[in-house]
């Protein structure tokens, strides 16, 4: 009888003991869950922040109509409607100059990101050419982004050039 008592009280503790330790699985695989939700949303902006970017400093007067839908096709809010309004005006000056520019994304770094909108800090080299410099001028390029996701593509809302 008091081996029998002994074996329950053996088995229960190690039952506890299980559901204790099933427990703690569980809230780490929600944990890592959550973690790799948060960096793949990190990732994303990342990406996303990098190749608008690239798009806003590589241009070509013989192809700006692409180059410019590029940056449209990516961006929402203010700065697609401040970028459309633009574009007549910067087509002009860059056809007149015969302008090219070719960035080149050197870092990227997301400042803040919850899982619908991000800042982004980017900075691109970008060789730039026209009439008055035929042989390129080297510019860099620190650019803030603020990006909003919408139906789970991150598009770019605002646009600095902080530096």
């Amino acid at each position: 009888m008091i081996a029998s008592k002994g074996r329950l009280i053996l088995a229960w503790a190690l039952s506890v003991l299980l559901v204790v330790a099933l427990a703690g699985l569980t809230l780490s695989v929600v944990a890592l869950r959550r973690q790799s939700a948060a960096e793949a949303q990190r990732e994303g902006a990342m990406k996303a922040a990098r190749q608008l970017a690239l798009d806003f400093t590589t241009y070509d007067y013989k192809t700006w109509d692409a180059d410019s839908k590029r940056v449209l096709d990516d961006s929402t809010g203010q700065f697609k409607q401040e970028f459309r309004s633009g574009i007549d005006a910067v087509k002009t000056d860059v056809a007149t100059n015969k302008a090219t520019s070719k960035g080149d994304v050197k870092e990227a770094a997301v400042v803040s990101n919850d899982k619908d909108s991000a800042q982004v800090l980017v900075i691109v080299n970008a060789v730039v050419t026209n009439t008055a410099s035929t042989d390129g001028v080297e510019r860099r390029y620190r650019i803030k982004l603020d990006l909003v996701r919408e139906q789970d593509r991150w598009l770019t809302a605002d646009l600095q050039v902080v530096g």
